[in-house]
């Protein structure tokens, strides 16, 4: 993974929100959705849920998140 991802991930963790995150991170909301794909189809488990209020992070999305935290 590249130190982007981590930032990716971390961000994601802070807005709780696709279309947040994308505008923080400048860039847009369906290349973020692909990033967040391609990590998980990288690590082979599902990273975040998607639902109507924003997002949720199962247990090793929330893993992912505690390892960026500690590679950045």
């Amino acid at each position: 993974m590249e130190e982007r991802d981590w930032i990716v991930l971390q961000t994601l963790y802070k807005e709780k929100n696709i279309t947040n995150a994308a505008t923080a991170l400048y860039i847009s909301q369906p290349a973020l959705t692909n990033r967040v794909k391609a990590m998980e189809k990288q690590f082979g488990v599902r990273i975040v849920n998607r639902g109507r209020r924003g997002i949720k992070f199962t247990p090793q999305g929330e893993y992912l998140v505690k390892s960026a935290q500690e590679m950045l």
